[in-house]
């Protein structure tokens, strides 16, 4: 009789009130620890990009080991030129990879070539425009959840088509070798060069003919930056470099000299450096980690070039996108619900030259800063708040001012 009354008993449940108590307590907990997650999860992407500079800051280093020069920024300006636009056939990032575990790449990479050329010549089937188009995970940052792979652009013809068609847009950057500064070291207003005169235009360290050797770094290599990150890049922003060879156009460097080249779609036999159709056949596209234009100069937004003193900072200025702009196909991006955007007041749209991401030192890390490459293989973190007077001096290698702090 005991058991068969124990048995009987009915076990009660939970009320309504209970389950909306034990519900509401666990949308609690994970309203608390999300955040924690997602911190931490930053946390760990930061640390792989802080970790992806130091890589290619010590390959830079290691590479001027090896060569007694320095690799190239891939842009510059030869003064002595009127001052004419100048890219070097090989990007920054080209000529380290043997020297950050990429020699798959480089050893099939035909220097003489320009990087979209489909040309196999012993190389990849799909020429150096099929290498091109690797995805290479040490440029690129992880917290840049912003930039698409396709932003960077269909890689031409031959890299799509062949057996490793996964490869079908050029690998991007999120980075931004320094070219040179044109901040004025009086009043930190920006002093672009004219022609053949400097102004306010200093080089970096890394030029595009690759004039700079062992010693040319007088302020010291630890207080020398040679990349920042630029991350961030809402579409696929042309260069303005022209594509072509004229004599108004863009002087190309490589091999020790300015070469020559077939204008687009040129089936000429005349002599030239590039083969016959290899002319200048695209614009540059900045965001792409092959492309020589990837390299820029730190000279703040262009909004606040004449302020003596700025709003805004230089590192992430811009930190929210603002709408599209044309990319260097001639597409409309649509980023930002958007087109094309204008220069008015403190509006500075990201499809303008040294706009947010588009060709000045940017990060979508936390903390408000962004990671620098240095010329002694080390890697800082630089606040957004630093002085621009610093950013010049960091950039110049040979400013000859007493250091400043900088992190």
């Amino acid at each position: 009789m005991r058991s068969s009354s124990l048995s009987s008993r009915k076990h009660p449940g939970f009320t309504l009130v209970e389950l909306l108590v034990v519900i509401a307590i666990i949308g609690t907990l994970v309203g608390l620890l999300l955040p924690a997650v997602q911190s931490a999860r930053e946390a760990a992407r930061k640390s792989i990009c802080g970790g992806n500079v130091k890589q290619m800051a010590l390959g830079s280093l290691n590479y001027e080991s090896a060569n007694g020069k320095w690799p190239t920024s891939g842009e510059g300006k030869d003064f002595t030129d009127a001052g004419k636009d100048c890219l070097n056939v090989e990007s920054f990032f080209v000529q380290i990879l043997p020297f950050i575990e990429q020699n798959g790449i480089s050893s099939k990479w035909q220097a003489k070539r320009p990087y979209w050329s489909t040309t196999a010549n012993g190389g990849a089937p799909g020429g150096n425009s099929q290498m091109a188009a690797t995805k290479i995970n040490t440029f690129i940052c992880m917290s840049n959840g912003i930039t698409k792979d396709e932003f960077a652009g269909a890689s031409t013809g031959a890299a799509a088509s062949t057996a490793v068609g996964q490869f079908k847009y050029y690998g991007r950057t999120d980075y931004m070798p320094v070219a040179y500064t044109d901040l004025s070291s009086v009043d930190g207003t920006r002093g672009k060069s004219s022609g053949a005169t400097r102004n306010s235009h200093k080089d970096g360290l890394l030029s595009y003919d690759q004039s700079t050797k062992v010693g040319s770094a007088v302020d010291g290599t630890s207080n020398t930056a040679i990349f920042f990150e630029d991350a961030g890049r809402s579409n696929q922003t042309g260069g303005k470099r022209s594509p072509d060879f004229a004599s108004t156009g863009t002087k190309w460097y490589g091999g020790g000299k300015f070469l020559t080249g077939h204008p687009a779609g040129d089936s000429a036999g005349t002599s030239s450096d590039f083969a016959a159709g290899e002319g200048i056949a695209i614009g540059t596209c900045p965001n792409r980690w092959a492309d020589p234009d990837c390299a820029s100069g730190v000279s703040g937004p262009p909004n606040e070039e004449s302020l003596t003193t700025r709003i805004t900072s230089i590192i992430n200025n811009t930190a929210n996108p603002l709408p599209g702009g044309k990319a260097s196909d001639g597409t409309v991006s649509t980023y930002g619900g958007g087109t094309n955007g204008a220069k008015t007041g403190l509006n500075c749209d990201w499809s303008l030259n040294n706009c947010g991401p588009n060709d000045e030192p940017f990060s979508l890390h936390a903390g408000g800063g962004c990671y620098t490459g240095f010329a002694d293989g080390s890697v800082h973190w630089l606040n957004q708040k630093l002085d621009p007077q610093v950013l010049r001096q960091l950039s110049d290698p040979s400013d000859g001012e007493a250091s400043i702090a900088y992190d």
